[in-house]
Formats: C-alpha cells, structure tokens, sequence
C-alpha cells in the first residue's frame, strides 16, 4: 500500500474498552499507518457509518459476528485465543487480540484487499462489463425476486423483451467500437424513462430485458411501452451522423404470461417476435395464440427437416421465351414441396423458414444437384439447348462449400455449365459486394452464369452492377404488372430496358400475364418474357409434354406463315 493511499478507518464493535485501548497502542507504534482505529458500541449506529462509507473494515468479538453477515465491509474476528481453523463463517480474517501491531496491520491489509477482489469478481459474475447493467445469470435472479414480490403483494409484474433492428449491419459496416457505443446509448436512454426500481439486463449482444414493477394499471405499463419504443425510434448519433435503428419490443405480464422466470422470458421472447414482423419500432403483448403459433411452427420446422431426408421437394419449371424468334431459351427452376398433408406447398410458404434456420443450403444444394441432373436429361432427350436458372440465397452463396460442389456436380452430370445459370437479387448482390464478386469470380470461371433477379427492388447502383460478371436483368413482376394501363409504368420499365442494354445485358420480364403486356415489352426492346401468359412452373414431365407441343404448335404456325411469333403473337 502506497504512502499516498488514504487514511482507512477501523471500527471496532465491542463494549470492552480496555481491548481497544491495547490494539491502538500497538497500532500507534507503527509509524505513519494508514489505518485509525476506532470503538463503536451500538451495532445500529455502525450501520449506519457503514451505509455512508464512512468505515472499511470491522473488528468484532464472536457474540457480535451473526449482526455482520450482511454488513457490505471486511469482517475481521477479534479472538481471544489464536485461531488456526481458517477463514469461514463469512468471515475474511481471525486477529488474535495479543497480535504485533505488524500481524495487525498485515491482518487488516489483507482483510480489505481481498474484500475489494471479491466484490469485483462478484459484479462481474453478476454485470455487464459494457454497460454496467445485469447480465443474464443477475436478470434471471431480480425477476424471480419481483415474481415473490408481486405474489406475496398482489401487484403487477412485466418483463419486457426489446430487440435492435439491423444491430449486426451496424457492426458489419461501422466497426464494433460504434456498436458499442450505441449499445451504451440505449441503456442511458431505457434508464431515462425508467424507475430506479426497475430492472435492466442485456441478455445478448443486441438484447435487453426490463422487469417492470407496481406499474398499477395496463394503461400505465402501455405509457412504458410507447415511452421506450419512442425512445429507440430516435437517430443515434454514429461519427457526428445520424443513424435510425428500428427496435422490437415484446411484453409479458405475470401471472397471466407465464408463471415461471423461463416461461416469462420466453413467452416475452415470442412476443417479441411478433413486433419485429412490422417496420420501425413496435411492441405487441403476449397472448396464448402465439404461443399456438409458435409451437407449429416448430412443428413445421421439423416437418421441414424431414422433408429433406424424405425427397419430398420437387423442382418446377417456368419457361422463358425469346421474343424476336419465339423460342424457349431458358427455365427458371422453381422449387415445390409436396407436403403429406397439405398438398404442393410454393416456397412462399416455407423459404423464409428455411432462411431462419438454416436450411436454405442443405435445401439449395439440392435444387442444383436437381437442375443439373434434369439439365442433363432434356440433353440426351435431343431437346433443342435451353438454359435452366436456379435461384440462390445470399447464405448459401456464402457457403464455403459452394464452389467444390458446384464443380462436383458439372463433373457428375457432364452438362455444358454454359447453360446453367444461377440467380441473385439485388439484395443479395449489395451484401458484402466484394466477397461477392469474388464467389461470381470463382463461379463464373466454372463456366456458368448469372442472372440479376427482382430487378428494380433494391439499391444497387450502376457502376456497381457493371463491375459484376451479369448476363442478365430480370425485371420484377410488380413493374411489369401496370405497362399496359399505366404511361408512367411503361416509361419505368423502358428506362430499366435501356439500362440493361446500355450494359451489355440482356433483360427478362417477369409476371408476364396478358398480351398487351408482351406486345408492350417488344416494343420497348426486350428480349425475353416469362410468366403465366407463356406457361406457369411444371414438374418436369409436364415440361416436356409442354415444349413439344410448343414447339409442334410453332412449326405448323411457321408453315402457314411467315410470321416468326407464334403461341406468343
């Protein structure tokens, strides 16, 4: 201890004074001590000069050691007797009232050091070290105290789950120092509408957890409620620049929301989940129909995992046709999945599960290793080349595995990879561009290609897609859908045309559902349609029926004209 620590005061609690008259004896024979010893003989009036922090430690006699269990300071057993049993009890140390003033002072350095060790192991145990609010281990604990007291009190309880929108964007693209000084910024902001008596944890990265208390009515915890979504809906300041982050709030109240501290949370939880289904920053009460929701979608998840070691997919196809010859040029290979009880399911239904859990690449390597293989049976059928077009998700793209398995399955099935395409979104492609145009890079040396999909619905920027090895636009079927009636749509869609054009790309139309839509696109200078107006998505079989018949119908119509269009004219 250094010569510029403080002076630290002792407080013995003892009635007999004649002891601390010798121990401040001794203590006077060290010259320059840092500690002063003091006599109190009133365990309430210590307490209290406790409850100040006014004391560091204190000396007290066996019959005194119960009052001090939970006293907040160092408790040093003054003995009569030397005492070799070591420290328990709750006590830190034993000190022989005949001690050296060196043993005593040893003694009484020892005491508070490791009582400040302690208590900093403890509030890290029980802290989060950013932000200084409960972690999960102490949330857990307060909650289940609050559950006692509103039973034993009959007041209201809540427990209140909030989720940051788009926190891992933050980390991603501004470092994870300004991430945490956000995370900070929310705390201040949640204590700012908060009780001293409520409770915060950070129960993840972007996760907070409130325990509100005596809220006394539901209109009351509804005022909380907006108070903290409106909080969160304010910008956060980032490098002097402001950044919106939506948050999700879910809120369960006791006993109705659950009667446990995991049935608490977890209802909470989906809750939570269910707010994050709308924009911005939202909050929605948990009631049991969620939780009904929720127990089938876990049944469908599981559903779905089966399906997989079933083969209970099916790979559909939705021809394209050339404009300019009326060919089928391309397939887009649509995936099905037969449901046992519930019949032939789109992917509507069941990829944005498939995205939440991860089988989105499990599921897309299937879909390839099905398109090659259908690629290479149309092949040996004699049917005239046509490209099939897969769709792929931003997770399986980034799929370490991508590559080699793509490479695999062209070695398998001796397809030309020519006529294999592969479709991103524009979402997709805006993600981490550069390991993106380094996968398209590794790809595109295999000999396949790339199709833009949904074009027009994201934020890609011209000199972006220049840079990356596209083939085609495909232009999103909610532009299409108003050409015929609307000016302003048709000007879009020539403006997107044109772009396309001007980039060395051909475009696409999808949703295609009329003739005065095609007959639309080909003035505009499309090149290729596709949509219910040609064919909607077949199995395979049907594919085939279908394009010989397209094909048998087009060479009787080019017999008995001269005209090139035929079932699309």
């Amino acid at each position: 201890m250094s010569a510029d620590s403080p002076t630290q005061r002792i407080v013995l609690l003892d009635s007999d004074h004649g002891a601390f008259v010798q121990l401040c004896r001794r203590l006077s024979a060290v010259k320059s001590s840092l500690f002063v010893l003091e006599r109190q003989e009133s365990w309430h009036a210590l307490q209290t000069e406790i409850n100040r922090g006014e004391v560091q430690a204190v000396l007290a006699r066996a019959e005194n050691l119960a009052l001090l269990a939970d006293c907040g300071v160092p408790v040093i057993h003054l003995a009569n007797e030397p005492d070799f049993s070591g420290i328990g009890n709750g006590r830190h140390d034993t000190l022989w009232d005949q001690s050296s003033s060196s043993e005593i002072i040893r003694c009484f350095q020892y005491a508070i050091e490791r009582h400040r060790l302690r208590s900093a192991l403890d509030h890290a145990a029980s802290y989060d070290a950013l932000t200084g609010t409960c972690n999960r281990q102490m949330f857990q604990d307060r909650l289940k105290q609050g559950m006692r007291r509103a039973l034993r009190t009959n007041q209201p309880l809540a427990v209140f789950f909030i989720d940051l929108d788009n926190f891992r964007h933050v980390n991603d693209t501004l470092g994870h120092s300004a991430g945490d000084d956000i995370i900070c910024e929310v705390v201040s902001r949640l204590r700012s509408v908060l009780r001293n008596t409520d409770t915060i944890g950070r129960m993840g990265s972007d996760e907070f957890a409130l325990v509100i208390e005596d809220y006394t009515t539901a209109s009351n915890l509804l005022q909380i409620a907006q108070k903290v979504t409106n909080e969160m809906a304010e910008p956060f300041t980032v490098n002097r620049e402001g950044l919106l982050l939506g948050c999700s709030v879910g809120i369960a109240t006791y006993p109705e929301g659950g009667q446990t501290v995991d049935s608490l949370l977890l209802h909470a939880n989906l809750a939570m989940l269910q707010a994050k289904g709308q924009r911005g920053c939202n909050f929605h009460f948990y009631d049991e129909r969620i939780n009904l929701q929720a127990h089938s979608l876990i049944e469908f998840e599981s559903a779905l995992r089966q399906a997989l070691r079933r083969s209970e997919f099916e790979l559909h196809y939705q021809p394209r046709v050339e404009l300019s010859t009326g060919n089928i040029v391309g397939l887009e290979g649509l995936i099905r999945w037969r449901h046992p009880e519930r019949g032939l399911l789109g992917p509507n239904e069941f990829i944005p599960l498939a995205e939440e859990t991860g089988l989105i690449v499990p599921m897309g390597y299937w879909v390839i290793a099905r398109a090659c293989h259908d690629l290479a049976r149309l092949q040996k059928m004699g049917t005239p080349p046509v490209h099939i077009a897969v769709n792929m998700s931003f997770r399986q793209f980034q799929d370490s595995r991508l590559l080699s398995t793509v490479k695999r399955l062209l070695e398998r099935t001796g397809i030309d990879p020519h006529w294999l395409e592969f479709e991103l979104t524009e979402t997709a492609v805006m993600q981490q561009p550069e390991q993106v145009l380094m996968t398209m890079d590794g790809m595109t040396g295999l000999g396949v290609r790339f199709s833009l999909d949904d074009f027009g619905t994201g934020f890609s920027s011209f000199v972006h897609l220049h840079s990356l090895p596209i083939n085609l636009l495909k232009i999103d079927r909610s532009f299409v859908k108003g050409i015929a009636e609307r000016t302003a749509d048709r000007q879009l869609v020539g403006a997107m045309i044109d772009m396309g054009h001007s980039l060395g790309l051909e475009v696409v139309a999808e949703g295609v559902e009329q003739r005065e839509q095609l007959e639309v696109l080909r003035s505009l200078g499309c090149e290729q349609v596709q949509g219910y107006f040609i064919s909607p998505a077949l199995s395979f079989d049907e594919l085939c029926y279908f394009m010989d018949a397209y094909s048998m119908g087009r060479d009787e119509a080019l017999k008995t004209s001269n005209k090139v269009s035929t079932l699309i004219s």
